[in-house]
């Protein structure tokens, strides 16, 4: 999808919808993520079960106020230093439809809202381009919580502190599809090296729920090339939603 142009002039093949399972190879943030000295969970009254719509997610997670007061709060790493706002989420926690990007720019931070500068204007677009409403079906979240200084790319161990708040979130809002927005998001989600180049046009599987990859809007601002191919991501995620709900 190029801005300015109607998304019905491009009219991709329809991609095979093949599922594509973990290969249980750890990434270089799962490996940091073993590094990390973590305390046992405790179960009180800040958590709650969960049995999802989604059969893979039946786990003990953490309420939304104590997850956001948790978040808030977070000092794991550097970026906290220098952060306006810790960036949680837009959109509706009720939501079949969940986009996750990288981390925040300027834009979000001063506002503490994700994608809400030039990159979220053209995902607002290819969300609206799928006829989705994002105050009623779509949940958007990064990876990372805080701006990364100089909007520099988030760094191993920032993901790795970062990463179980955004498996919290999708523990609690139990989409039903998830489109990553970028290489630190997919990756991050499919435990994976590799490039989006090679993870998009296919089918993958995050405890039972479908994932698609596509690139980061602040690439296809930059690369105006590639929006066709990530209509075409688009295209294949609205094919495994619809046959997912049929």
């Amino acid at each position: 999808m190029t801005e300015g142009n109607d998304e019905s002039n491009i009219r991709p093949q329809q991609p095979a919808v093949n599922i594509v399972t973990n290969t249980n190879i750890p990434s270089p943030i799962q490996r940091l993520q073993t590094t990390i000295q973590r305390s046992p969970p405790k179960v009180d009254a800040h958590h709650e079960p969960s049995s999802a719509r989604n059969a893979g997610i039946t786990t003990l997670v953490p309420t939304w106020q104590h997850l956001v007061n948790q978040i808030r709060s977070c000092d794991k790493c550097k970026l906290h230093h220098s952060r306006t706002h810790v960036v949680i989420e837009r959109g509706t926690r009720d939501a079949n439809w969940m986009f996750v990007g990288e981390g925040p720019g300027e834009q979000e931070d001063l506002q503490g809202k994700p994608f809400v500068g030039a990159s979220g204007q053209l995902l607002d677009k290819m969300i609206s381009a799928m006829q989705l409403d994002i105050q009623q079906e779509v949940y958007i979240a990064n990876v990372v919580k805080c701006r990364p200084p100089k909007n520099r790319n988030p760094e191993l161990e920032e993901i790795a502190q970062c990463s179980n708040y955004l498996k919290e979130q999708i523990a609690l809002v139990k989409p039903q599809i998830i489109i990553t927005l970028g290489r630190f998001a997919a990756q991050t989600i499919l435990n994976s090296d590799s490039a989006v180049g090679k993870l998009r046009n296919k089918v993958h599987d995050y405890l039972g729920i479908p994932v698609i990859v596509t690139y980061h809007p602040s690439y296809l601002l930059r690369t105006p090339s590639a929006k066709r191919d990530s209509w075409q991501d688009l295209q294949l995620a609205l094919k495994v939603f619809a046959e997912r709900n049929s």
